[in-house]
């Protein structure tokens, strides 16, 4: 099982909102087609703008000490990042960490074909079936942005905007859960923030 290090910031999870790439049905999953394409739909954009006021409504981030934005360096999840530190007077910075899982052979195909590689991962965190990154690849890259940010920062709300696989995946090591398991969580859906459980 994989544990997380020792650190005194709250998380939260902020999914991309709506895409291009949702819009077209097509998978974009590597730094090559994702970091200069594939931004956010008008649709996208609305759904980060609700979620965040929201949760600016609903007194989610202590806004004594200033939240921080980490964002994966995905075109979409930059535009994101944008939206959501404007609402919440946030520092924002990228972490290639953060990235979307890569899909290997499904790269610019059918989004159906997330099925396929998702099959294995139950089974076998390792696995790399289709040139897909592997879960346990995924998780180790995720818990060293826990990592890193729980060095230089304290006591501080921070917002990890990233994508559905790595965002899972996370939330299974926060939830003290295999992260092979990460299917088996209700879907974070697109412009979703979700918390994440504190110490």
């Amino acid at each position: 099982m994989m544990t997380l290090p020792f650190h005194t910031n709250r998380y939260f999870i902020l999914r991309h909102g709506h895409s291009q790439a949702n819009e077209k049905g097509i998978i974009v999953s590597s730094p090559e087609n994702g970091i200069g394409n594939w931004g956010l739909s008008e649709q996208g954009k609305e759904e980060v703008t609700r979620s965040m006021e929201q949760a600016v409504k609903d007194g989610l981030f202590d806004q004594r000490f200033k939240p921080v934005v980490v964002a994966s360096p995905f075109l979409r999840t930059l535009e994101t990042a944008a939206i959501a530190s404007k609402i919440i007077k946030a520092d924002r910075f990228p972490d290639s960490n953060l990235r979307e899982r890569f899909f290997g052979e499904f790269e610019m195909k059918e989004n159906t074909l997330y099925e396929k590689g998702w099959a294995f991962d139950e089974n076998d965190p390792e696995h790399t079936e289709f040139g897909v990154e592997s879960v346990l690849s995924v998780a180790k890259r995720m818990v060293e942005v826990i990592k890193r940010t729980g060095l230089r920062y304290n006591e501080k709300d921070i917002i990890i905007v990233t994508h559905g696989d790595p965002g899972q995946i996370l939330q299974c090591v926060f939830d003290g859960i295999d992260p092979a398991k990460h299917r088996s969580l209700p879907p974070l859906e697109t412009g979703e923030l979700r918390a994440l459980p504190t110490r």
